[in-house]
């Protein structure tokens, strides 16, 4: 049995594009949001997404011999709604089974446990991809893929769009899914009414449709948070741009986490006390204080005891400000205290106020996020707003006596770095190593200074604190750090560097059967590719890459990608669509033009460092910056999609070898690019060299693109 009805097809291939996009974009948000909000993440889980559709295309030539054509659409649309909202779910699960609170998820642990997760989601949607471009080409006579690859498209804009303007703001991410389950399940129970002497598709639609609403009372969010967050009582989950925050109380106190990465717990007097006296009590009359973040964990109160003029404190996430509000017991509404609301980088390019201490009190640098505050370039720009014998505090987790490799070229990277801008720099160990830089005078002999200054605090004073103890440490960390330089800045995040080394230390076997595999592919697979498909293979591979390096880049200028990856992705797809529907119908479709439009891709990919440094070193305005991010990641999208469907034209096979090789190396170029680029290239190279590296490739395309197809007339 066939499918006969044009208007059908189209319409479920719209739906699946709408179903494929929304699905993506939560799951994208909800690996970032449980594995630490690392940006590498999303390189890794695109990587698996692309490559499984990919394999999932290629494979489905092979479903062409299914005789009851529309039956399979109809279970499609059912799998394809529950399969998001199963997968969100184990993504949960898993996390904390394999994972539980405290351990280290690597960068293979996470490639690994998300392509077991998405394998039947992507396989499946692949699969669909061929399926309906023979199907449609069938009805038209005609070859219709890049028709099939615009409609998917135009499914995935919309869906972007109603996900990133609607949902996010009104439904937490389970019960988008529910909602994305019933409108599959909906399509399903309507396609059942074409299948014709079959009354057991209506009968299994109207159950799925009872399902989804049997589903819609659990409250499957709330028992998925409850696996990470294991022994606490969860008091409030909210969304923010810049990740998922979870309030929990556990022994009456309260902790706040963002992306489950701890940001303050309520009466914690050790780490507050620490936080702020370390360095306050360096600078012999402080008059302005600056306070990035964790303020509400006790540190405004601790600062007070100063006999200070003003204290701003910053937060970026206006959510955590309004949570520390109703959580904690600080002097907040204290005259001398201003709470800002924005970025501190921002902040610090835009005030004008001179600060005497300033306390950077944030995590370790686990992601871009949090790492470009302890970048030369932050210290750089915060270095202009400092009093001649400023003090700042900034701190890493402490490793008690023994600093690992990793624990020891992060501390030595924060060391080296606060050298090249400050005269004197000493480590105060404690609960976190702190790290103390100023121009001016320091020391490590705290309880001496408690008691000229007579503060009066329940940790840090003399009865707890022995500056012998503290001095003999101190100088047992300093002199692991101290032989070694290593710079972080904000294009090449040396945190990556060391999850890339842990990693390769840590997984030494699967790290050669990785390089081989990688091998094979590009010594043996891609020369046998035809040279249509190894364009189409060099394009996906750019245009990931290059999505990725914006999303990483974005994330250095604004801190919020977030927020921003549904929006980028939407962009990059509407320029898919323009690309492959309407400007490519004004092209010829000749190997020249296709070759140009391969260097155009390097063009562009050489052009990005040039713009991002321009904008980092002029800051423009947030209007112009925003703008030429989204002008990149649209045009990236438009020339993806002039590639492939001049590429899907050139070819002269069955529609069916078509679409699956074409489809397939788009794809598998998109997964390689993303993985390279996020696991090796970034760590090793930084942004600005990967961008070279990708242009050169894409020259080296066109032109072999070129000679083979000159080479092919002459023979």
């Amino acid at each position: 049995m066939q499918l006969s009805n044009e208007n059908n097809i189209k319409f479920s291939v719209f739906i699946i594009g709408f179903t494929t996009m929304i699905t993506q974009i939560i799951l994208l948000r909800e690996f970032l949001s449980i594995f630490r909000g690392n940006e590498l993440i999303i390189g890794i889980i695109l990587a698996n997404w692309m490559l499984l559709t990919g394999l999932g295309a290629w494979g489905g030539r092979k479903i062409l011999i299914i005789d009851n054509k529309p039956l399979f659409v109809f279970v499609t649309h059912i799998l394809l709604g529950i399969l998001p909202l199963i997968t969100a779910f184990f993504t949960y699960y898993l996390r904390s089974s394999l994972f539980p609170p405290g351990s280290f998820a690597s960068l293979m642990d996470v490639f690994l446990t998300s392509l077991l997760l998405l394998m039947p989601f992507c396989l499946l949607s692949g699969v669909m991809f061929t399926f309906f471009s023979a199907q449609l080409s069938a009805l038209g006579y005609s070859n219709q893929i890049s028709r099939v690859y615009a409609i998917d498209a135009i499914g995935s804009i919309v869906g972007g769009l109603i996900f990133n303007f609607l949902l996010i703001f009104i439904f937490n991410a389970f019960f988008s899914l529910k909602v994305l389950m019933i409108i599959n399940f909906g399509v399903a129970l309507y396609l059942s009414y074409k299948i014709r002497n079959s009354i057991f598709p209506r009968i299994a639609g109207l159950i799925a449709i009872g399902f989804a609403g049997a589903i819609l009372i659990f409250d499957v969010n709330g028992i998925a948070l409850n696996y990470v967050y294991k022994n606490q009582n969860i008091i409030k989950q909210t969304e923010t741009p810049y990740g998922k925050i979870v309030v929990t109380e556990m022994a009456e106190q309260y902790y706040i986490f963002e992306n489950t990465i701890p940001v303050f717990s309520t009466d914690n007097t050790i780490t507050s006390e620490e936080n702020v006296h370390y360095v306050m009590l360096q600078h012999p009359n402080p008059d302005n204080v600056l306070l990035i973040s964790g303020g509400y964990g006790g540190a405004i109160n601790e600062v007070l005891k100063y006999n200070i003029k003003s204290l701003d404190y910053l937060e970026i996430n206006p959510s955590i400000l309004k949570l520390g509000n109703k959580y904690s017991q600080n002097a907040s509404n204290n005259k001398k205290i201003q709470v800002i609301n924005q970025d501190a980088r921002v902040f610090l390019r835009n005030y004008k106020k001179v600060y005497d201490v300033v306390i950077i009190n944030l995590p370790d640098p686990v992601n871009v996020q949090i790492n470009r505050y302890y970048t030369l370039e932050f210290f750089e720009e915060l270095k202009q707003k400092l009093s001649p014998s400023a003090a700042i505090s900034i701190s890493l987790t402490s490793s008690a006596n023994y600093l690992n490799e990793e624990s020891q070229e992060a501390h030595t990277a924060l060391f080296s770095t606060l050298k090249l801008i400050f005269d004197n720099v000493i480590v105060i160990p404690g609960t976190r190593n702190y790290f103390i830089a100023s121009d001016g005078i320091l020391s490590s002999e705290i309880s001496r200074l408690t008691r000229i200054k007579k503060i009066s605090n329940t940790y840090v004073n003399p009865n707890y604190i022995d500056d012998e103890l503290i001095q003999e440490r101190r100088q047992q960390i300093e002199k692991a750090i101290a032989g070694k330089v290593l710079i972080n800045y904000d294009f090449l995040p040396l945190p990556y560097l060391l999850q890339l080394k842990l990693w390769l230390r840590n997984f030494k076997i699967i790290a050669i059967v990785i390089g081989i595999l990688l091998f094979v592919l590009l010594v043996i697979i891609i020369p046998r590719l035809h040279i249509v498909n190894v364009g189409l293979f060099t394009t996906g591979f750019s245009a990931s890459s290059l999505e990725i390096i914006l999303l990483i880049a974005f994330q250095i200028f604004y801190g919020y990608v977030y927020f921003m990856l549904g929006i980028f992705i939407t962009v990059f797809m509407i320029g898919l669509v323009t690309g492959s529907l309407i400007i490519v119908k004004k092209i010829q479709i000749t190997y020249k033009n296709y070759s140009l439009f391969q260097y155009a891709v390097g063009i562009i990919a050489i052009i990005v460092p040039i713009i991002l440094n321009t904008l980092k070193m002029n800051q423009p305005g947030n209007f112009i910056i925003h703008s030429i991010f989204i002008i990149f990641i649209l045009i990236t999208g438009i020339l993806t999609g002039i590639q492939f469907a001049i590429g899907t034209r050139l070819r002269i096979e069955t529609i069916t070898n078509t679409a699956a090789t074409a489809y397939g190396s788009d794809l598998l170029g998109s997964a390689i690019g993303a993985l390279l680029v996020v696991g090796l290239f970034i760590p090793l190279l930084g942004i600005i060299k990967v961008c070279l590296l990708i242009g050169i490739l894409n020259f080296i395309a066109g032109l072999l693109v070129l000679f083979k197809s000159t080479q092919a007339k002459i023979s």
